[in-house]
């Protein structure tokens, strides 16, 4: 199983290497990166051509931005830059800026004055941008619900993974997986919080806070696994046991995130979140942010990721040996106790990168989304076939299509009304769900 081990943290290595190849060199504060934006046109005479020519921070200075342009006034070019200096990096201080220096000279105080409150308070910012591709309304406005449906797939994909992978090893469905992405997230957002005191927030810092939050979702599955399921699965044969004992644990862990928490709302700083216009016409442009293509990456990566696993790797052969038949598997010699710890491991670190995807596309996570996150991923597990990862997929993208659905063309209000309707119809009507597995162990892949 050493080898297994080896395999596994290569797979997360890569997996989370993701936001090094997404975002390489530091990242930027895309509030302050708007408010630089619109300095130029202040500082010279109207009609004046200014081109962008790059934007990046200040080595050393935490809070600060550079920006090169080109300033073209009639036949004459010349090379320009600005430097922004904000009051922090993170809460409301990044968006005061205190200090900006040009090439020819610091603004004077009165000056700063005047940019701030008769320039930045009401220029257009973000002007409008042709998009890549003409599209009619109608159909960029279906783009863009498909492209929000992607991240949600993928976070519900993850999570649904774990309660499949716990179901096909011990018949047991693990209730607080949702808290467990939670903590993912939470701690993906303290690491955040601690190198952004430190310095700057660049890319192998965002890189560790993953790092650091999927170790935790992981950690947590495993003490989880160790103390609280796997003790009831072997002591009752009843399901019902391990079921009550994990909605305890949910319980648990919901409230000590709570209380630790307090009412503070931590945010991710806005990164890579200025908008890129893609395809529509006048009326509708659908719209990506480089953190959503980001976030999808990740699901897609880390859907991607334990698939190949659990195919092609000893390990998926093992699991799949001891979801067919536990003696048996142990009298060929597989190591149940250390397939039992990986299968905890992995299904928690799948978590963990669901929390760190909610952060990364949304901002922020709290301690209340996990009995949502939990609900919608069971039903995305139960729909696919409980105890197969490639249904757990399936049944996450067919329950993220149909809220992006109902949402985009009807009430929203009954948006989950229609989601646990169809729980209903599949339990029914197809209770094996999309891949039909009905028989009475569905724990095969």
């Amino acid at each position: 199983m050493g080898r297994i081990v080896r395999i596994v943290l290569s797979i997360l290595s890569i997996l989370l290497a993701v936001p090094l190849l997404a975002a390489c060199g530091s990242v930027v504060d895309s509030d302050q990166a708007r408010i630089c934006r619109a300095i130029p046109e202040a500082l010279h005479e109207e009609g004046a051509d200014i081109a962008e020519v790059s934007l990046s921070p200040v080595p050393g200075v935490p809070a600060a931005l550079r920006l090169a342009y080109r300033l073209r006034v009639g036949d004459v070019t010349l090379p320009r830059w600005i430097i922004c200096r904000f009051a922090a990096q993170t809460g409301v201080g990044r968006f005061n800026l205190v200090d900006v220096e040009t090439d020819r000279g610091t603004l004077s105080g009165v000056k700063l004055l005047i940019l701030k409150r008769w320039w930045l308070d009401d220029v257009r910012v973000e002007p409008g941008i042709a998009p890549l591709f003409h599209l009619g309304s109608r159909a960029a406005y279906w783009l863009q619900q498909t492209l929000n449906g992607m991240v949600l797939a993928g976070v519900y994909g993850l999570i649904a993974t774990g309660f499949a992978l716990i179901y096909g090893l011990a018949g047991r469905v693990n209730l607080a997986f949702g808290e467990i992405a939670v903590a993912g997230g939470v701690n993906t957002l303290v690491v955040v919080g601690v190198v952004s005191l430190l310095g700057r927030l660049n890319a192998p810092a965002l890189t560790f806070a993953l790092f650091a939050g999927v170790g935790a979702a992981a950690l947590l599955s495993w003490v989880a696994g160790r103390l609280v399921v796997m003790p009831l699965a072997t002591r009752s044969r009843a399901p019902q046991t391990a079921l009550i004992g994990t909605l305890a644990l949910a319980i648990v862990l919901t409230e000590l995130l709570r209380l630790t928490s307090g009412s503070r709302v931590n945010w991710l700083p806005a990164l890579l979140n200025r908008p890129l216009y893609l395809a529509g016409a006048d009326h509708f442009v659908a719209t990506v942010t480089p953190a959503q293509l980001l976030a999808a990456g990740l699901s897609l990566s880390g859907a991607s990721m334990l698939l190949a696993l659990m195919m092609f790797s000893r390990f998926g052969r093992a699991w799949r040996a001891h979801a067919e038949d536990p003696l048996m598997a142990a009298m060929l010699g597989v190591p149940i106790p250390t397939l039992r710890s990986l299968t905890f491991i992995i299904a928690g670190a799948s978590a963990g990168l669901a929390g760190a995807v909610v952060v990364i596309a949304y901002g922020t996570v709290q301690a209340g989304d996990g009995l949502s996150l939990t609900l919608k991923a069971l039903i995305s597990a139960i729909i696919g076939g409980i105890g197969s990862v490639p249904g757990a997929f399936l049944g996450a993208a067919l329950v993220a299509g149909v809220e992006i659905v109902w949402s985009s063309a009807f009430d929203i209000a009954y948006r989950d009304v229609v989601t646990y309707s169809l729980l209903v119809a599949f339990l029914v009507l197809r209770p094996g769900g999309l891949l039909n597995r009905s028989a009475p162990s569905p724990r095969e892949f």
